[in-house]
Formats: structure tokens, sequence, C-alpha cells
């Protein structure tokens, strides 16, 4: 190799640890090392003009090349057990006479379109996972699970929700009583009796469907609903809905990813019991699909005509829940501009009691707050359709529509 194909390294004589800087020579046959000058230890410089000492000459053939990957240094691997490592990859692929780049990891690196196309497959792998795998995968787990085991994890999920989000129900006992009545005529229809558990607990108006069959009716609903029986019945019934097809433990599966890779993989699902910690939290934030409640929905149409009731009833219930979701919007938005033109600054503690009095006197009478404000009403019904203040449920339009559809049956 001439002056012009020169490379400089780090030499390694494979006897110790030392590193010594170096410079490499080739011709076509051979590879020379030579130390550089301030490498060189002074008791050996005898002639300040001397050429620095060869290290190393070893034939062309004999030194091994790695293969470049990106931008890692190259290694010249002698047959000595000596090593030489050097960034100067346009050196050593001319005096070695190799194609640039030529690993395919480094082909890959260089070409943008693959790195582009890479991440876009990666994206939608994974998009494709969490739509449809996962979920797959939680269902079988789900059906895996021993009623038992279920039972134990919706017992300590109530628990949790009873420490942060949940109080003491103050129904009167009439109310309550009403209430179990038209759960056990339900429950004996669906042939759920030894299944299913009520009860009930003071939060805005819902109903929960837990874990091993336990359902929670809130005061809210029985008092959002005026302890109509009918309304009740749909609700409770679409709930268990949810508990015959196990949905809220195919929820839970979906959000503990640890739990799921053991049951599906490994096919053991006593590790699922770790869930039981952290159940409240994933319960309490996660919500079910769509899907799932289509098919909560259609269960409680048919469950309702099976005990002597109508899918009217449950479109009367969406009715009321509509009714005081816009109501709060309303109110919220009207609370919310009256601040803003008194420029007043926001304490969020006032702020969360303000919007719990909303709620709170949307409960009575909802429908007597939307009189007279149709035009408000598409709008906020045109927000619900795009994003939706129930974005996880169907639109609560077509949800009644799907309710009128199975009593006309």
């Amino acid at each position: 190799m001439d002056a012009s194909k020169r490379l400089q390294a780090q030499w390694f004589d494979g006897h110790s640890a030392r590193r010594t800087s170096v410079e490499l020579s080739a011709s076509d046959v051979a590879v020379e090392v030579r130390a550089v000058a301030h490498e060189i230890p002074s008791a050996e410089v005898a002639d300040a003009a001397a050429a620095p000492p060869v290290l190393a000459r070893v034939p062309l053939a004999q030194v091994r090349v790695s293969e470049r990957v990106g931008n890692t240094p190259y290694r010249l691997c002698f047959p000595d057990g000596a090593l030489a490592v050097t960034g100067d990859h346009a050196a050593v692929e001319s005096a070695f006479h190799l194609a640039p780049g030529a690993h395919w990891l480094t082909r890959m690196e260089r070409a943008s379109w693959f790195v582009v196309l890479a991440i876009a497959g990666l994206g939608v792998a994974l998009y494709f996972a969490w739509q449809t795998l996962i979920p797959k995968a939680a269902e079988a787990v789900a059906h895996r699970i021993p009623r038992d085991a279920e039972k134990s994890l919706g017992t300590i999920t109530l628990q949790g929700l009873d420490r942060w989000l949940l109080k003491t129900s103050r129904l009167e006992a009439g109310e309550v009583g009403a209430v179990r009545s038209v759960f056990e005529t339900l429950a004996a229809s669906a042939g759920l009796s030894d299944t299913v558990v009520l009860q009930f607990r003071d939060a805005a108006p819902n109903a929960l469907a837990l874990p091993g069959g336990t359902v929670v009716v809130t005061d809210g609903l029985v008092r959002l609903f005026r302890s109509d029986e009918r309304l009740l019945a749909a609700v409770i019934a679409h709930e268990m809905g949810h508990i015959q097809h196990r949905h809220s433990l195919r929820r839970l599966l979906e959000g503990s990813a640890s739990a799921l890779v053991v049951g599906a993989l490994v096919g053991d699902v006593s590790g699922v019991s770790a869930l039981t910690v952290n159940a409240p939290i994933i319960l309490s934030s996660l919500h079910y699909t769509r899907e799932a409640e289509r098919e909560a929905d259609q269960y409680a149409f048919a469950l309702l005509r099976k005990s002597g009731r109508s899918p009217n009833d449950f479109a009367d219930a969406m009715r009321r829940f509509e009714a005081m979701e816009l109501c709060i919007a309303l109110r919220v938005t009207a609370h919310d501009e009256a601040l803003k033109q008194a420029g007043r600054n926001v304490d969020h503690r006032d702020e969360r009691a303000a919007r719990g009095r909303i709620t709170d006197s949307c409960m009575d009478r909802p429908d007597k707050a939307l009189e007279g404000r149709d035009g408000e009403l598409a709008e906020l019904r045109h927000t619900d359709r795009e994003t939706g203040y129930m974005h996880t449920h169907p639109v609560t339009r077509e949800r009644i529509a799907a309710a009128e559809a199975a009593a006309s049956q």
C-alpha cells in the first residue's frame, strides 16, 4: 500500500491488555504494522531519523477482516492473536478489496425507505396485536379461569373500588327491596341465580359488572330512574350480559399483558392471581369496547323479552341517560362561560365540587332542563356522534334504535 493508502489503528498484541497506536500499510501480498513515533519508548529510539519498528508483517491473505455493521469499527485479526481496530472504513475497504457496506444490516441502515417501512410494519403489527390477537387471547384465557378464582378477583376488585371510588349506599330499605326483586327475577330468567350477586353503593348514576358475577347498582342510578322498575331492569339485564360474556375479566386480562402472556402461551392460569393487586385500578380506568357493549345490549333485549318485559324499556333507560348527560353538558358549558366572563381564577377543588352539584341537579327530571333548547341539543348530539361523552359506548341514538327494532320483532 502506498502512503495514500495508509491507515491509523489501535493495536493489541494478543499477549497483554496494552493498546498501542499504530500505522498499517499493505501491499497486494502483505500487511505491515508499525508503531507511531510517540508510542516508541525512548530507550528504544537509537536514531531520531530511524523508521518506527515493525510490530508485525504477515501475508495479506492471513488477515481476517470483520464484517462492517453500520459505523462500527473494522477489526483486523492477525494469525498470532493480535488485533488492529480502525474506524477508517474507506481505507480498509480499498486495501482489502471489500465492497463498501457489504453487510446486510449496513445496507438496510443506509436505505431510508427500509427504515420507514420497518417502522410502519411494526406499527401495523402492534395495532393488529392490540386489536385482534390480545382480545382473542384474553377471551380464550378468561374461559379457562375457574369461577371461584374469578369470584375472588371480583371481591378484591370491589374492596379496592370501595376504598377509592365508592361509598356506602344510603338507599331506603324499600328501594333496596324493590331493586333486589327485579334483580332476582331477571337472574332466574337468565339461569344465573347461582352466579350473580347484587351490591349497592353510593355513587353517580351507573351500574357495574365485576368479575365473578357481582353487579353493583349505585344510589345515583336509582335516583335517576326514580325507582322505575322497567328502567332498572333494562340496565341490570345489560350488566348481566357483561357477566355472561365475562367482559370484565376479558378487559382485565387485556389490561395486563404479562398475565395474558402467561395464560395464553404457557397455559398456566395460576399466574392470573397476580392481577388482584392492580385489578381495581385497571377496571376503573378501562372501558368495554363498543362490540362488548353491543353484545351486552343484545343479551339484555333477549332477557327482557324472556322475563315478560320489552326491549323498549331499554330504549327508555337510554333516553333518561341521554337527558342527564345533555343536561350536565349544558350546565357545565354555562358554568365555564360564567367563570370566563367574570375573569375568575379556577380553583380545582371548587370546580370538582361545582361539577358534582351540577351532576346532582341533573339527576332529578333532567328532561325538564332540556325544554326549549333544541339548537344547543342538536349540536351536543352531533358532538356525541363525533367524539362521544360516552365514547366507549355505541352512540346513544343507535342503541335506542336497536332496542326499538328488537321490540318490534
